[in-house]
């Protein structure tokens, strides 16, 4: 294989994939070539200095976040089981993946800690790992979110109404109660329920489409929590960004306005006691 190929072979999964999973699938190319080099299998490495798609993290669109009146909606509509699911995404900032995957031992007094996520494998009976660690993290790292009061009664509600099932040793809560729906629900597998919900509440496109995705209820908590004066730095640990370039470029600016609050701040520190302008 030679370079033109490799850029061939670039080019073609661009078509089909994200960049950020190009580039991933390219790490992993490399690292063949690179290990076959050191084995003196082969003597370049045809992947050296190839231009891969720029991963570019876009600004989310308002019309991409529900109101709290949809929310609720939606809560209301979705299956019975995957109520809390809604609540877990918008009251806490959840992914999708940590959402399905919480247990009884994320529930602390006042915050929830996060912990892991489920396995895109995780609804089949073969599946030997359930439960990853969470994106961007090792395993036994962990976040903690705060726990608002009404998210806590929810929480209870659910054990209340549906206890939990035990799986991988732990106590889960969304486990399937009906036997051939597999041992875990899954990105996907859920992803059935959340559109039917969203038909069932109106909430669609022209063309019947979902207007929005569970994704879009995590927008909810990071704009709601933005426009209330909490910190970007502080929402940015709570979703569990990497880096707080990526909360800022996706969410800068839903941060209110701070133009005649910072004049009133300068004006008072350096001109104390001097009229306002």
């Amino acid at each position: 294989m030679g370079r033109k190929d490799v850029e061939a072979f670039v080019a073609a999964l661009g078509k089909k994939l994200a960049a950020s999973t190009v580039c991933d699938r390219m790490k992993m190319v490399t690292s063949l070539f690179q290990t076959a080099i050191k084995e003196k299998r082969r003597a370049d490495d045809p992947t050296q200095d190839i231009k891969l798609p720029r991963s570019a993290t876009h600004a989310v669109d308002e019309d991409e976040i529900p109101t709290l009146y949809e929310v609720d909606l939606m809560a209301k509509q979705i299956s019975p089981q995957y109520r809390l699911t809604v609540y877990l995404q918008a009251g806490a900032g959840l992914r999708i993946s940590e959402t399905l995957a919480f247990t009884t031992d994320c529930v602390r007094a006042d915050f929830l800690r996060v912990r892991r996520q489920v396995s895109s494998k995780a609804h089949r009976d073969d599946c030997k790992t359930r439960f990853k660690p969470l994106k961007q993290r090792a395993e036994g790292e962990y976040r903690d979110v705060p726990l608002p009061a009404f998210l806590a009664e929810e929480i209870d509600t659910h054990l209340r109404e549906w206890e939990t099932v035990t799986t991988a040793g732990m106590e889960v809560l969304f486990a399937p109660r009906d036997r051939g729906k597999g041992v875990m629900p899954t990105a996907n597998t859920y992803a059935y329920h959340f559109r039917k919900a969203l038909k069932a509440a109106g909430l669609v496109e022209p063309d019947g489409s979902p207007k929005y995705t569970p994704h879009g209820l995590r927008h909810f908590f990071a704009s709601t929590a933005l426009a209330h004066g909490i910190p970007i730095h502080e929402v940015s640990r709570w979703l569990g960004h990497k880096s707080i370039k990526t909360t800022v470029d996706v969410y800068g600016h839903l941060i209110p306005a701070s133009w005649d609050r910072c004049r009133t701040v300068m004006q008072t520190a350096l001109r104390p006691g001097s009229p306002m302008a």
